[in-house]
């Protein structure tokens, strides 16, 4: 699962730079989107926000537009993911063990 999302982070980010620290190197990989839009991903929350929204831009501007819904549930901040991360974003939601599948559930109240 930790290689599935490794390689999916890979895929969707800028060239990144690498910092050696005590003997670990860090990557650090600027925010690339070139899909041009961002998707709430998470369960319907009357009222707030619905499974599907799509927000066109960057994310400053997704969370922007979805801050009534962020302020309630901070959870729906993590399952805003970008067009170019949805396909691996849906697989995930449907596997136990990570954080997309845990948040949801939270979310959803199962």
């Amino acid at each position: 699962m930790e290689n599935k999302m490794a390689a999916a982070a890979a895929e969707t980010a800028a060239p990144a730079e690498g910092k050696k620290t005590n003997g670990a190197v860090v990557v650090v990989a600027a925010e690339s989107n070139k899909s041009g839009f961002y998707i709430y991903i998470g369960p319907n929350i009357k009222g707030l926000i619905q499974t599907g929204t799509i927000y066109r831009g960057n994310l400053a501007q997704a969370l922007q537009a979805a801050a009534p819904a962020i302020k309630k549930y901070p959870l729906v901040r993590t399952l805003i993911v970008s067009g170019d991360a949805l396909p691996m974003a849906w697989r995930m939601l449907k596997e136990p063990g990570n954080a997309l599948y845990a948040n949801y559930r939270k979310l959803a109240g199962k």
